[in-house]
């Protein structure tokens, strides 16, 4: 069994996920459609170990998530929020900042429902992809739920303190011309999973280098470029190569790869 075949065995084998790998790019599919994709407890605690194992895994380069049966996600299990906040908030949070965090690049692929946790989950995504028609909001406050401070500063950070207030203050659905407008949304299609494939290929044939780096600054990182640092020589070498592509009208040969990046 490959090693590809054994992460998919692993991640199916937790109720509530599907995955699938293509040409290197991986598809995570949240898969509760009976719950239109909402969260149980269970999933929330499998998924910085699951997308941990994408991460380390060489053959894929680029993640899309998405949801089955026409929705994104609801969020969490209304039956799994009568827990300890503290619980909710170490849960969530560690599930959304392993998103946040993983090194390759990620795209959410988005129809109907982008509610709740669906809306941080998305949010946690580096590209979001969505149909006309879906709707997005964070509802915690219909519910007397207080967010945790990480995926509430996340959302802030796309679409602006004023704007992630009026979400949280009235709970309040805002539709799909809304969130394009706010810049939630990078790129609309009819057809989202198969746009977000299109842009995972693009993204595949681009420099690991230059993604890292670029996710990591994102981050708060400072990498250390001086003369002699590993990045300054992997740099040397990357850039000529890009040079001589361009030159050559070819695709580049990048020879660096996200695994080879040290702290």
């Amino acid at each position: 069994m490959s090693v590809l075949d054994q992460l998919r065995r692993s991640i199916e084998s937790i109720e509530g996920f599907g995955f699938t790998v293509t040409g290197g790019v991986g598809t995570l599919v949240l898969d509760r459609p009976e719950k239109r994709n909402a969260l149980s407890r269970r999933m929330w605690k499998a998924l910085p170990g699951i997308l941990a194992a994408i991460d380390a895994a060489e053959e894929i380069d680029v993640l899309i998530l998405t949801g089955a049966g026409g929705h994104f996600s609801a969020g969490s299990d209304i039956h799994d929020l009568n827990v300890p906040l503290a619980d909710f908030w170490e849960t969530n949070s560690a599930a959304e900042a392993a998103l946040a965090s993983v090194s390759i690049p990620t795209i959410a692929a988005i129809e109907g429902n982008c509610v709740g946790g669906g809306t941080e989950l998305a949010a946690a995504c580096d590209v979001r992809v969505a149909a006309p028609g879906t709707i997005y909001g964070v509802t915690a406050a219909k519910l007397g739920l207080v967010y945790p401070p990480g995926p509430t500063k996340r959302l802030a950070a796309i679409i602006g303190d004023a704007w992630a207030k009026y979400f949280l203050l009235t709970a309040e659905i805002i539709d799909f011309d809304q969130a394009v407008n706010l810049g939630f949304i990078h790129t609309v299609s009819d057809h989202p999973l198969e746009t977000a494939r299109e842009i995972a290929a693009t993204i595949a044939s681009r420099s690991p280098l230059s993604q890292t780096g670029a996710k990591r600054i994102l981050s708060g990182e400072v990498p250390d470029v001086s003369d002699g640092s590993w990045l300054a020589e992997a740099y040397a070498t990357e850039i000529v190569e890009g040079q001589e592509a361009f030159f050559a009208k070819r695709r580049p040969d990048f020879s660096f790869t996200r695994q080879d990046w040290q702290d």
